[in-house]
């Protein structure tokens, strides 16, 4: 077979791949979400053990693992929904919270144990998701205060999850047989995990214990910001092949676009820019966009070509090794992310802060055993320290990257050879690799915001069900709509949007609106992103057709974009 012959096979295969990959995700995440009257979006799915209510039903040494060695490289690591209607969450007392009537703002003070030491946060119309620890069949309570005091009364035995999560129905017409049923649950991060339901036609109230899943830090981060100096950031994106060619343009043009937006009004904390290059050579972007190329994770090390992924740990440990930045702080970013509006530092003090992903659980029954494999033997309570979280987006300080990338590298390719690891995690498990290596660095506590990141077509809206806006539009699913604008999960839409379409030359300009009765913000958002985006980019038409950037063409005589010269060069 051909040189090229084979490149193409090997090229419409990832194709094939990644799509199935796509479209298995959609049905997976649309199965529980088909009613578009109980959630208009979703970003988890029901795993095995946590509970829809309407209709429940039960559910080596890590030091051996990571001997990885290459040269030249440190390899040490330490032991170490949107609703229908605004949903309000208040602290209440379980003296007097009834179902439908406004809750308290005191701590319960009828409570035994140490349970005063904790506070209730009460969701009318939310059943919220969690693994059970008391089913409500068998625990009837009259109120949900006390719904909540029996949560946080609730004593757990040896290595067994704390209750952290209540859900109580006390509407009697409404509820039916499950009137007065009190399930007690636990979510690792409740402030991680959007609502299994939420709207007028839930007739659940939930709650939570000591965390507000209604807060917004974000807020608070915007407040610290204009009161003390800025703490800035450098973004970097890493990116390697034809497929992110055409998203890390768009994804930089709009990164330019909301730091003019941020320095214009005042106090920005957006610094430098950063393209991680892992191909190990320049290409025809290098003037375009500011660029740092490193090596690819050689193939004598493991063989991974199926999976090029894992070329990005081994890429950010030589950049943090080779460059200095004047940012205390790094914002690991994506090509297929869109900024939506400029970004704040997120970060509270130095710990990290990221968007929680709803498969990354490293604590789930299925999981945890291999999770060990590579954290060492630890407990329950040490494995829901590991936060659910990817690499992207990401922000920490550039000290702690410096520590955390050769283990990230060292995991990753350790879960890599791993055949359960390998075969269980699959495309996220570098990502698995990340979140385990800060752990082993030490980081036990990373801030999770879920409005750091939209993700369509399961998010519709600009901001979430509680008012807190997006900052980032990650497109990686496959958007699929009916002319009539019904939306198809899992299935080719006559109308769709799909960044794998566009794997081997970018997309052109003009992309087809969505259809006029489709009620998704965010996928109209993205689509007129990427057409202002290719509109504004010179010479896109040659480029479309043949992949490769051109700055030769009529539009550079009357382009007003400050980074191109007069010959054709950018200027970075």
């Amino acid at each position: 077979m051909a040189s090229s012959t084979r490149v193409v096979v090997v090229a419409v295969a990832f194709t094939v791949v990644a799509t199935f990959y796509s479209l298995s995700e959609l049905h997976r995440m649309s199965a529980l979400h088909a009613s578009a009257d109980t959630v208009k979006f979703a970003t988890q799915t029901q795993p095995e053990g946590r509970n829809l209510l309407a209709g429940a039903t039960k559910t080596q040494s890590a030091s051996s693992v990571l001997g990885v060695v290459t040269s030249g490289v440190s390899t040490t690591s330490t032991s170490a929904s949107t609703s229908t209607g605004s949903v309000s969450s208040t602290a209440f007392s379980s003296t007097s919270a009834v179902v439908g009537s406004p809750a308290a703002s005191a701590v319960s003070t009828n409570s035994g144990g140490n349970a005063n030491a904790h506070k209730c946060y009460q969701y009318e119309n939310t059943e919220l998701w969690g693994d059970v620890v008391v089913w409500g069949t068998l625990n009837k309570k009259k109120t949900a205060g006390e719904c909540c005091d029996a949560c946080r009364n609730y004593q757990p035995s040896g290595d067994e999850p704390a209750c952290n999560v209540w859900v109580f129905c006390g509407d009697e017409k409404n509820c039916g047989s499950q009137y007065q049923q009190c399930w007690l649950k636990h979510l690792p991060h409740p402030e991680a995990s959007k609502p299994a339901r939420q709207g007028p036609s839930t007739h659940w109230t939930s709650g939570t214990i000591d965390v507000d899943i209604n807060a917004d830090p974000g807020a608070e981060l915007l407040k610290a910001a204009a009161a003390g100096p800025p703490r800035m950031f450098h973004t970097i994106t890493s990116a390697q092949g034809a497929a992110v060619h055409w998203q890390v343009r768009i994804h930089y043009h709009w990164w330019k676009i909301r730091k003019a937006e941020c320095e214009k009004a005042g106090k920005c904390e957006m610094g430098g820019f950063t393209r991680l290059l892992h191909s190990g050579s320049s290409d025809d972007l290098m003037d375009e966009l500011p660029t740092v190329v490193v090596d690819p994770l050689p193939q004598s090390m493991v063989e991974h070509s199926w999976y090029v992924v894992l070329n990005r740990p081994y890429a950010f440990v030589q950049w943090t090794q080779k460059v200095k930045i004047p940012e205390k702080y790094v914002l690991m970013s994506e090509p297929d992310h869109i900024f939506l509006r400029p970004m704040p530092n997120f970060m509270r003090g130095d710990a990290p802060a990221a968007f929680p992903f709803f498969y990354i659980e490293p604590a789930k029954s299925e999981n945890a055993h291999i999770t060990r494999k590579f954290a060492g033997n630890i407990s329950q309570r040490q494995l829901e320290e590991i936060a659910p979280i990817g690499n992207s987006p990401t922000f920490m300080t550039f000290d702690d990257m410096k520590r955390v990338m050769p283990t990230w590298m060292n995991v990753s390719i350790a879960v890599f050879k791993d055949q359960e690891a390998n075969s269980v995690w699959g495309w996220v498990q570098e990502m698995y690799g990340f979140t385990i290596a800060l752990w082993l660095n030490g980081i036990k506590h990373v801030d999770l915001f879920l409005h750091l990141m939209a993700q369509p077509p399961w998010d519709q809206e600009m901001q979430m069900g509680n008012g807190k806006p997006f900052y980032i539009l990650h497109y990686t699913y496959g958007m699929d709509y009916k002319l009539t604008g019904e939306f198809t999960p899992g299935k080719f839409g006559e109308w769709r949007f799909d960044k794998r379409t566009y794997g081997s030359r970018p997309p052109p300009r003009h992309l087809g609106d969505p259809p006029a009765n489709m009620k998704n913000d965010l996928v109209r958002a993205l689509i007129n992103s990427i057409n202002e985006a290719t509109a504004a980019l010179p010479c896109w038409d040659t480029y479309a057709e043949t992949g490769k950037a051109s700055y030769d063409c009529a539009e550079m005589s009357t382009l007003k974009d400050p980074r191109f010269k007069k010959d054709g060069k950018a200027v970075a």
